[in-house]
Protein backbone atom coordinates (compact mmCIF):
# COMPACT_ATOMS: atom_id res chain seq x y z
CA UNK A 1 0.00 0.00 0.00
CA UNK A 2 1.24 3.46 -0.88
CA UNK A 3 -0.15 6.73 0.45
CA UNK A 4 1.24 9.44 -1.79
CA UNK A 5 0.15 13.05 -2.31
CA UNK A 6 2.85 13.89 -4.85
CA UNK A 7 0.32 14.22 -7.69
CA UNK A 8 -1.36 17.13 -5.91
CA UNK A 9 0.10 20.64 -5.99
CA UNK A 10 0.73 22.01 -2.49
CA UNK A 11 0.45 25.63 -1.43
CA UNK A 12 3.85 27.15 -0.69
CA UNK A 13 3.02 27.52 2.99
CA UNK A 14 0.83 24.43 3.31
CA UNK A 15 2.27 23.22 6.61
CA UNK A 16 2.22 24.75 10.04
CA UNK A 17 5.18 26.82 11.22
CA UNK A 18 4.34 26.26 14.89
CA UNK A 19 6.72 24.10 16.97
CA UNK A 20 6.11 20.32 16.98
CA UNK A 21 3.18 20.73 14.59
CA UNK A 22 2.70 19.47 11.04
CA UNK A 23 -0.66 20.82 9.86
CA UNK A 24 -3.01 23.55 10.95
CA UNK A 25 -6.11 22.26 12.83
CA UNK A 26 -8.58 22.95 10.00
CA UNK A 27 -6.37 21.13 7.48
CA UNK A 28 -5.80 18.27 9.89
CA UNK A 29 -9.53 17.82 10.44
CA UNK A 30 -10.35 17.69 6.74
CA UNK A 31 -7.40 15.43 5.89
CA UNK A 32 -8.44 13.04 8.67
CA UNK A 33 -12.00 12.93 7.27
CA UNK A 34 -10.71 12.27 3.76
CA UNK A 35 -8.45 9.44 4.88
CA UNK A 36 -11.31 7.88 6.88
CA UNK A 37 -13.66 8.04 3.90
CA UNK A 38 -11.16 6.75 1.34
CA UNK A 39 -10.27 3.89 3.71
CA UNK A 40 -13.93 2.94 4.14
CA UNK A 41 -14.75 3.16 0.44
CA UNK A 42 -11.79 0.97 -0.52
CA UNK A 43 -11.87 -1.45 2.44
CA UNK A 44 -12.33 -5.22 2.22
CA UNK A 45 -15.86 -6.62 2.06
CA UNK A 46 -15.74 -8.02 5.58
CA UNK A 47 -14.36 -4.88 7.21
CA UNK A 48 -16.90 -2.68 5.44
CA UNK A 49 -19.84 -4.97 6.21
CA UNK A 50 -18.84 -5.08 9.88
CA UNK A 51 -18.81 -1.28 10.04
CA UNK A 52 -22.12 -0.95 8.18
CA UNK A 53 -23.77 -3.51 10.46
CA UNK A 54 -22.64 -1.57 13.53
CA UNK A 55 -23.90 1.72 12.08
CA UNK A 56 -27.25 0.12 11.23
CA UNK A 57 -27.61 -1.19 14.80
CA UNK A 58 -26.85 2.29 16.12
CA UNK A 59 -29.47 3.87 13.85
CA UNK A 60 -32.16 1.30 14.72
CA UNK A 61 -31.52 1.76 18.43
CA UNK A 62 -31.81 5.53 17.97
CA UNK A 63 -35.19 5.35 16.21
CA UNK A 64 -36.51 2.81 18.73
CA UNK A 65 -35.77 5.27 21.54
CA UNK A 66 -36.91 8.49 19.84
CA UNK A 67 -39.83 7.61 17.56
CA UNK A 68 -43.26 6.08 18.18
CA UNK A 69 -43.66 5.97 14.38
CA UNK A 70 -40.60 3.75 14.06
CA UNK A 71 -41.44 1.59 17.07
CA UNK A 72 -44.65 0.61 15.27
CA UNK A 73 -42.58 -0.42 12.24
CA UNK A 74 -40.06 -2.54 14.13
CA UNK A 75 -40.84 -6.21 14.85
CA UNK A 76 -42.33 -6.56 18.33
CA UNK A 77 -40.54 -8.36 21.15
CA UNK A 78 -37.22 -8.41 19.37
CA UNK A 79 -34.02 -6.63 20.32
CA UNK A 80 -33.38 -3.98 17.68
CA UNK A 81 -29.71 -4.89 17.68
CA UNK A 82 -30.65 -8.35 16.36
CA UNK A 83 -32.88 -7.15 13.51
CA UNK A 84 -32.04 -7.88 9.90
CA UNK A 85 -32.59 -5.06 7.44
CA UNK A 86 -34.76 -7.21 5.17
CA UNK A 87 -37.21 -7.84 8.02
CA UNK A 88 -38.25 -4.18 8.06
CA UNK A 89 -41.04 -2.72 5.90
CA UNK A 90 -40.30 -0.56 2.87
CA UNK A 91 -40.43 3.18 3.61
CA UNK A 92 -42.44 5.30 1.16
CA UNK A 93 -42.56 9.05 0.61
CA UNK A 94 -45.96 9.10 2.30
CA UNK A 95 -44.41 7.39 5.34
CA UNK A 96 -41.65 10.01 5.54
CA UNK A 97 -44.19 12.83 5.33
CA UNK A 98 -46.27 11.24 8.11
CA UNK A 99 -43.26 10.80 10.41
CA UNK A 100 -41.98 14.34 9.88
CA UNK A 101 -45.40 15.90 10.39
CA UNK A 102 -46.13 13.92 13.57
CA UNK A 103 -42.71 13.97 15.23
CA UNK A 104 -40.39 16.49 13.62
CA UNK A 105 -36.63 15.85 13.87
CA UNK A 106 -35.42 12.95 16.02
CA UNK A 107 -32.34 14.94 17.02
CA UNK A 108 -33.24 17.03 20.05
CA UNK A 109 -32.09 20.51 21.02
CA UNK A 110 -30.15 18.96 23.89
CA UNK A 111 -28.13 16.80 21.47
CA UNK A 112 -24.70 18.00 20.27
CA UNK A 113 -25.87 18.07 16.64
CA UNK A 114 -28.02 20.79 15.09
CA UNK A 115 -30.71 20.20 12.47
CA UNK A 116 -32.33 22.14 9.66
CA UNK A 117 -35.28 21.50 7.35
CA UNK A 118 -34.73 20.46 3.75
CA UNK A 119 -36.92 19.24 0.90
CA UNK A 120 -36.72 17.20 -2.26
CA UNK A 121 -35.65 19.00 -5.41
CA UNK A 122 -38.69 18.40 -7.58
CA UNK A 123 -37.77 15.43 -9.79
CA UNK A 124 -40.65 13.61 -8.13
CA UNK A 125 -44.14 15.01 -8.01
CA UNK A 126 -44.50 14.02 -4.37
CA UNK A 127 -42.69 16.75 -2.43
CA UNK A 128 -41.00 15.58 0.76
CA UNK A 129 -39.84 17.81 3.59
CA UNK A 130 -37.37 16.32 6.05
CA UNK A 131 -34.63 17.21 8.52
CA UNK A 132 -30.85 16.91 8.17
CA UNK A 133 -28.08 17.34 10.70
CA UNK A 134 -24.92 19.40 10.43
CA UNK A 135 -23.05 16.06 10.28
CA UNK A 136 -24.89 15.27 7.01
CA UNK A 137 -23.75 18.56 5.49
CA UNK A 138 -20.14 18.02 6.59
CA UNK A 139 -20.20 14.46 5.27
CA UNK A 140 -21.56 15.49 1.86
CA UNK A 141 -18.80 18.08 1.47
CA UNK A 142 -16.03 15.69 2.52
CA UNK A 143 -17.35 12.76 0.45
CA UNK A 144 -17.53 14.89 -2.69
CA UNK A 145 -13.92 15.95 -2.16
CA UNK A 146 -12.85 12.38 -1.35
CA UNK A 147 -13.91 11.24 -4.82
CA UNK A 148 -11.21 13.47 -6.29
CA UNK A 149 -8.62 11.62 -4.20
CA UNK A 150 -10.07 8.19 -5.03
CA UNK A 151 -9.83 8.92 -8.77
CA UNK A 152 -6.72 11.11 -8.61
CA UNK A 153 -8.44 14.16 -10.08
CA UNK A 154 -6.46 17.42 -9.88
CA UNK A 155 -7.63 19.98 -7.35
CA UNK A 156 -5.96 22.82 -9.25
CA UNK A 157 -8.76 23.04 -11.83
CA UNK A 158 -11.53 25.58 -11.43
CA UNK A 159 -15.01 24.33 -10.59
CA UNK A 160 -18.06 25.78 -12.37
CA UNK A 161 -21.41 24.67 -10.99
CA UNK A 162 -24.59 25.47 -12.92
CA UNK A 163 -28.08 24.84 -11.57
CA UNK A 164 -31.62 26.09 -12.00
CA UNK A 165 -33.22 28.47 -9.56
CA UNK A 166 -35.84 31.18 -9.20
CA UNK A 167 -34.21 34.24 -10.74
CA UNK A 168 -35.88 37.58 -11.30
CA UNK A 169 -33.48 39.81 -13.22
CA UNK A 170 -33.15 40.89 -16.84
CA UNK A 171 -30.53 38.27 -17.70
CA UNK A 172 -32.32 35.36 -16.02
CA UNK A 173 -29.26 34.17 -14.12
CA UNK A 174 -26.94 35.09 -11.26
CA UNK A 175 -23.22 34.50 -10.76
CA UNK A 176 -21.22 34.06 -7.56
CA UNK A 177 -17.49 33.43 -7.32
CA UNK A 178 -15.14 32.06 -4.65
CA UNK A 179 -11.35 32.14 -4.56
CA UNK A 180 -11.44 28.39 -3.81
CA UNK A 181 -13.91 25.50 -4.10
CA UNK A 182 -12.30 23.07 -1.63
CA UNK A 183 -13.68 23.66 1.84
CA UNK A 184 -11.03 23.17 4.52
CA UNK A 185 -8.07 22.68 2.16
CA UNK A 186 -7.92 25.95 0.25
CA UNK A 187 -4.59 27.02 1.77
CA UNK A 188 -3.11 23.52 1.94
CA UNK A 189 -3.27 22.47 -1.71
CA UNK A 190 -3.14 24.75 -4.72
CA UNK A 191 -6.77 24.70 -5.76
CA UNK A 192 -8.88 26.27 -8.47
CA UNK A 193 -11.52 28.96 -8.16
CA UNK A 194 -15.22 28.35 -7.77
CA UNK A 195 -18.01 29.81 -9.89
CA UNK A 196 -21.73 29.26 -9.25
CA UNK A 197 -24.32 30.10 -11.90
CA UNK A 198 -28.03 29.90 -11.09
CA UNK A 199 -30.53 30.37 -13.90
CA UNK A 200 -34.25 30.37 -14.66
CA UNK A 201 -35.22 31.64 -18.12
CA UNK A 202 -31.84 33.01 -19.17
CA UNK A 203 -30.68 35.42 -21.82
CA UNK A 204 -28.89 32.71 -23.78
CA UNK A 205 -26.03 34.72 -25.37
CA UNK A 206 -25.19 36.36 -22.05
CA UNK A 207 -25.39 33.04 -20.17
CA UNK A 208 -23.01 31.38 -22.63
CA UNK A 209 -20.70 34.38 -22.45
CA UNK A 210 -20.57 34.07 -18.66
CA UNK A 211 -20.16 30.30 -18.75
CA UNK A 212 -17.06 30.56 -20.96
CA UNK A 213 -15.65 33.79 -19.51
CA UNK A 214 -13.28 32.02 -17.06
CA UNK A 215 -11.54 28.64 -17.40
CA UNK A 216 -14.32 26.15 -16.62
CA UNK A 217 -12.30 23.22 -15.23
CA UNK A 218 -14.92 20.96 -13.65
CA UNK A 219 -18.35 21.68 -15.16
CA UNK A 220 -20.84 20.46 -12.55
CA UNK A 221 -24.40 20.33 -13.87
CA UNK A 222 -27.33 18.18 -14.90
CA UNK A 223 -27.81 16.48 -18.32
CA UNK A 224 -30.58 18.70 -19.60
CA UNK A 225 -28.45 21.83 -19.15
CA UNK A 226 -25.76 20.28 -21.36
CA UNK A 227 -28.39 19.26 -23.93
CA UNK A 228 -29.59 22.85 -23.90
CA UNK A 229 -26.07 24.35 -24.21
CA UNK A 230 -24.96 22.25 -27.17
CA UNK A 231 -27.83 23.64 -29.23
CA UNK A 232 -25.76 26.83 -29.38
CA UNK A 233 -22.09 25.88 -28.96
CA UNK A 234 -20.05 22.77 -29.66
CA UNK A 235 -18.30 20.61 -27.05
CA UNK A 236 -15.05 21.85 -28.61
CA UNK A 237 -16.04 25.39 -27.57
CA UNK A 238 -16.38 24.19 -23.97
CA UNK A 239 -12.98 22.52 -24.22
CA UNK A 240 -11.43 25.75 -25.51
CA UNK A 241 -13.03 27.48 -22.52
CA UNK A 242 -11.07 25.17 -20.22
CA UNK A 243 -13.60 22.41 -19.53
CA UNK A 244 -11.70 19.25 -18.56
CA UNK A 245 -14.48 17.33 -16.81
CA UNK A 246 -18.24 17.24 -16.89
CA UNK A 247 -19.34 16.04 -13.45
CA UNK A 248 -22.90 15.01 -14.25
CA UNK A 249 -25.56 15.32 -11.55
CA UNK A 250 -29.20 14.26 -11.48
CA UNK A 251 -29.29 11.75 -14.31
CA UNK A 252 -27.33 9.76 -16.85
CA UNK A 253 -25.51 11.49 -19.72
CA UNK A 254 -26.82 10.85 -23.21
CA UNK A 255 -24.44 8.37 -24.87
CA UNK A 256 -24.02 10.45 -28.03
CA UNK A 257 -23.19 13.54 -25.99
CA UNK A 258 -20.79 11.52 -23.85
CA UNK A 259 -18.96 10.44 -27.01
CA UNK A 260 -18.86 13.99 -28.38
CA UNK A 261 -17.28 15.14 -25.13
CA UNK A 262 -14.78 12.28 -25.22
CA UNK A 263 -13.85 13.18 -28.81
CA UNK A 264 -12.65 16.63 -27.69
CA UNK A 265 -10.99 15.40 -24.49
CA UNK A 266 -13.64 16.25 -21.89
CA UNK A 267 -13.95 13.47 -19.30
CA UNK A 268 -17.50 12.64 -18.18
CA UNK A 269 -18.28 11.30 -14.71
CA UNK A 270 -21.80 10.86 -13.39
CA UNK A 271 -22.91 10.47 -9.81
CA UNK A 272 -26.08 9.02 -8.31
CA UNK A 273 -27.55 10.86 -5.36
CA UNK A 274 -30.75 12.22 -3.87
CA UNK A 275 -31.72 15.22 -1.79
CA UNK A 276 -32.95 12.90 0.96
CA UNK A 277 -29.81 10.83 1.53
CA UNK A 278 -26.94 12.53 -0.31
CA UNK A 279 -24.42 10.47 -2.34
CA UNK A 280 -25.47 6.95 -3.33
CA UNK A 281 -22.91 6.02 -5.99
CA UNK A 282 -20.16 7.35 -8.25
CA UNK A 283 -19.70 6.25 -11.84
CA UNK A 284 -16.88 3.82 -12.55
CA UNK A 285 -14.09 5.53 -14.55
CA UNK A 286 -13.74 2.43 -16.74
CA UNK A 287 -17.37 1.32 -17.12
CA UNK A 288 -19.89 4.09 -17.80
CA UNK A 289 -23.31 3.41 -16.30
CA UNK A 290 -21.87 1.38 -13.41
CA UNK A 291 -21.96 3.14 -10.04
CA UNK A 292 -19.70 2.15 -7.15
CA UNK A 293 -21.84 2.61 -4.05
CA UNK A 294 -21.00 5.26 -1.47
CA UNK A 295 -20.70 2.58 1.19
CA UNK A 296 -19.67 5.10 3.85
CA UNK A 297 -23.15 6.63 3.52
CA UNK A 298 -25.74 4.08 2.41
CA UNK A 299 -26.75 0.45 2.21
CA UNK A 300 -28.61 -0.35 -1.02
CA UNK A 301 -31.04 -3.22 -1.63
CA UNK A 302 -33.24 -4.15 -4.56
CA UNK A 303 -36.86 -5.21 -4.20
CA UNK A 304 -37.54 -7.56 -7.12
CA UNK A 305 -40.93 -8.76 -5.90
CA UNK A 306 -42.80 -7.07 -8.77
CA UNK A 307 -40.85 -8.99 -11.42
CA UNK A 308 -40.29 -5.93 -13.61
CA UNK A 309 -38.38 -6.81 -16.80
CA UNK A 310 -36.86 -4.08 -19.00
CA UNK A 311 -34.84 -4.96 -22.12
CA UNK A 312 -34.80 -8.57 -20.98
CA UNK A 313 -33.33 -7.71 -17.56
CA UNK A 314 -35.02 -8.34 -14.22
CA UNK A 315 -35.06 -4.99 -12.45
CA UNK A 316 -35.63 -4.16 -8.81
CA UNK A 317 -36.83 -1.11 -6.93
CA UNK A 318 -33.92 0.71 -5.31
CA UNK A 319 -34.22 0.76 -1.50
CA UNK A 320 -31.85 3.08 0.36
CA UNK A 321 -30.84 2.94 4.01
CA UNK A 322 -29.05 6.15 4.98
CA UNK A 323 -26.72 5.21 7.81
CA UNK A 324 -26.42 8.76 9.14
CA UNK A 325 -30.12 9.75 8.96
CA UNK A 326 -30.61 10.47 12.64
CA UNK A 327 -32.75 13.61 12.14
CA UNK A 328 -35.27 12.06 9.71
CA UNK A 329 -34.57 8.33 9.31
CA UNK A 330 -34.48 6.82 5.83
CA UNK A 331 -34.44 3.05 6.34
CA UNK A 332 -35.31 0.87 3.32
CA UNK A 333 -36.54 4.00 1.55
CA UNK A 334 -38.07 3.46 -1.91
CA UNK A 335 -36.36 6.21 -3.88
CA UNK A 336 -38.49 5.58 -6.97
CA UNK A 337 -35.84 4.20 -9.32
CA UNK A 338 -35.30 0.78 -10.87
CA UNK A 339 -31.84 -0.74 -11.28
CA UNK A 340 -29.66 -3.83 -11.15
CA UNK A 341 -27.33 -4.50 -8.21
CA UNK A 342 -24.18 -6.63 -8.35
CA UNK A 343 -21.51 -7.55 -5.82
CA UNK A 344 -18.60 -6.23 -7.87
CA UNK A 345 -17.70 -4.15 -10.92
CA UNK A 346 -16.10 -5.33 -14.19
CA UNK A 347 -13.22 -2.95 -13.39
CA UNK A 348 -12.25 -5.14 -10.43
CA UNK A 349 -13.80 -2.98 -7.70
CA UNK A 350 -14.75 -5.47 -5.00
CA UNK A 351 -17.87 -3.75 -3.73
CA UNK A 352 -21.57 -3.40 -4.58
CA UNK A 353 -22.37 -1.70 -7.89
CA UNK A 354 -25.61 -0.33 -9.32
CA UNK A 355 -26.21 -0.34 -13.07
CA UNK A 356 -29.06 0.13 -15.56
CA UNK A 357 -30.61 2.82 -13.37
CA UNK A 358 -34.03 3.76 -14.74
CA UNK A 359 -36.56 6.36 -13.69
CA UNK A 360 -35.02 9.68 -14.72
CA UNK A 361 -36.12 11.76 -17.71
CA UNK A 362 -35.22 14.78 -19.78
CA UNK A 363 -36.26 18.08 -18.23
CA UNK A 364 -36.51 20.14 -21.40
CA UNK A 365 -39.27 22.52 -22.40
CA UNK A 366 -39.95 23.17 -26.09
CA UNK A 367 -40.88 26.74 -27.01
CA UNK A 368 -43.34 27.56 -29.82
CA UNK A 369 -40.44 28.65 -32.05
CA UNK A 370 -38.87 25.21 -31.62
CA UNK A 371 -35.94 25.97 -29.31
CA UNK A 372 -35.47 23.93 -26.14
CA UNK A 373 -34.67 25.26 -22.68
CA UNK A 374 -33.92 23.46 -19.43
CA UNK A 375 -37.00 23.44 -17.20
CA UNK A 376 -36.78 22.59 -13.55
CA UNK A 377 -39.06 23.73 -10.73
CA UNK A 378 -38.05 22.79 -7.20
CA UNK A 379 -40.75 21.26 -5.02
CA UNK A 380 -40.10 23.98 -2.45
CA UNK A 381 -41.52 26.58 -4.85
CA UNK A 382 -44.88 24.81 -4.78
CA UNK A 383 -44.76 24.31 -1.01
CA UNK A 384 -44.25 28.06 -0.55
CA UNK A 385 -47.47 28.83 -2.43
CA UNK A 386 -49.93 26.08 -1.57
CA UNK A 387 -50.47 23.17 0.80
CA UNK A 388 -50.49 20.05 -1.34
CA UNK A 389 -49.81 16.32 -1.31
CA UNK A 390 -48.52 16.12 -4.87
CA UNK A 391 -48.04 17.98 -8.14
CA UNK A 392 -47.24 17.33 -11.78
CA UNK A 393 -46.29 19.65 -14.65
CA UNK A 394 -46.84 18.50 -18.23
CA UNK A 395 -46.12 20.16 -21.56
CA UNK A 396 -48.98 18.84 -23.67
CA UNK A 397 -48.36 20.84 -26.86
CA UNK A 398 -46.13 23.65 -28.11
CA UNK A 399 -48.14 26.33 -26.31
CA UNK A 400 -49.66 24.56 -23.31
CA UNK A 401 -48.29 23.72 -19.89
CA UNK A 402 -50.64 21.90 -17.53
CA UNK A 403 -50.04 22.04 -13.77
CA UNK A 404 -51.90 19.50 -11.62
CA UNK A 405 -52.15 20.17 -7.89
CA UNK A 406 -53.20 17.26 -5.69
CA UNK A 407 -55.04 18.28 -2.51
CA UNK A 408 -58.49 17.75 -0.97
CA UNK A 409 -59.66 21.39 -1.17
CA UNK A 410 -60.12 23.50 -4.32
CA UNK A 411 -57.61 26.20 -5.19
CA UNK A 412 -58.42 29.87 -4.75
CA UNK A 413 -58.16 32.21 -7.72
CA UNK A 414 -55.26 33.99 -5.98
CA UNK A 415 -53.35 30.72 -5.57
CA UNK A 416 -53.98 29.74 -9.19
CA UNK A 417 -52.62 33.10 -10.36
CA UNK A 418 -49.57 32.79 -8.10
CA UNK A 419 -48.85 29.29 -9.46
CA UNK A 420 -49.15 30.54 -13.05
CA UNK A 421 -46.73 33.39 -12.36
CA UNK A 422 -44.25 31.02 -10.74
CA UNK A 423 -44.32 28.64 -13.73
CA UNK A 424 -43.92 31.53 -16.22
CA UNK A 425 -40.88 32.72 -14.26
CA UNK A 426 -39.26 29.36 -15.08
CA UNK A 427 -40.62 28.78 -18.59
CA UNK A 428 -40.55 32.27 -20.03
CA UNK A 429 -43.43 33.83 -22.03
CA UNK A 430 -45.35 32.24 -24.87
CA UNK A 431 -47.26 29.51 -23.02
CA UNK A 432 -50.83 29.06 -21.84
CA UNK A 433 -50.59 27.84 -18.25
CA UNK A 434 -53.48 25.67 -17.05
CA UNK A 435 -53.64 25.01 -13.30
CA UNK A 436 -55.89 22.10 -12.34
CA UNK A 437 -57.02 20.94 -8.92
CA UNK A 438 -57.21 17.14 -8.65
CA UNK A 439 -58.00 14.94 -5.67
CA UNK A 440 -55.58 12.31 -6.97
CA UNK A 441 -52.99 12.53 -9.75
CA UNK A 442 -53.24 9.66 -12.22
CA UNK A 443 -49.64 8.43 -12.40
CA UNK A 444 -50.55 5.34 -14.41
CA UNK A 445 -47.92 2.61 -14.22
CA UNK A 446 -44.93 4.93 -13.92
CA UNK A 447 -42.38 3.56 -11.48
CA UNK A 448 -41.28 7.09 -10.63
CA UNK A 449 -43.77 9.90 -10.20
CA UNK A 450 -41.94 12.61 -12.11
CA UNK A 451 -42.75 16.21 -11.30
CA UNK A 452 -42.30 17.26 -14.93
CA UNK A 453 -43.03 15.38 -18.13
CA UNK A 454 -42.69 16.68 -21.66
CA UNK A 455 -45.34 14.84 -23.66
CA UNK A 456 -44.26 16.22 -27.05
CA UNK A 457 -40.61 15.13 -26.90
CA UNK A 458 -39.77 11.54 -27.77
Amino acid sequence: MKIDFSQFAFANRAFSEKPMTFCEPAHREMLASLIELVALETASHKALEQWQAAQLRNLLFHVSQRSAFWRRRLPAKKNVRDLSLSSLPVLTRADVIAQVQSEGPLILRTDPLTTSKSSTSGSSGTPVEFFVSDMNRRYNTARSLAQHFIEGRPLSLNRTKVKSGFIENKNGFTVAKDPSWTAGLDSFFKVGKGKYIEYAYPNIPKLLEELTRDPIGYLVTIPHFIEFVIQYIEPADLKRAGADYWLCLGGSPDEQIRQKFADVGIIVRASYSSEEVGPIGHECPMNPGHYHLAASNVIVELDKSEGIIIDGKLMGRVLITHLHSYATPFIRYDIGDLAQLKDSCPCGHNGPVLSDIRGRSKLLLKHPDGHLIPFYVRAGKFIELVKLSGYRIRQTDLRTIVVEIERPDPLTSETIEALKNMVVAHSGPGFDIEVLHVEKIDWGKNTKQLGFKNEILS
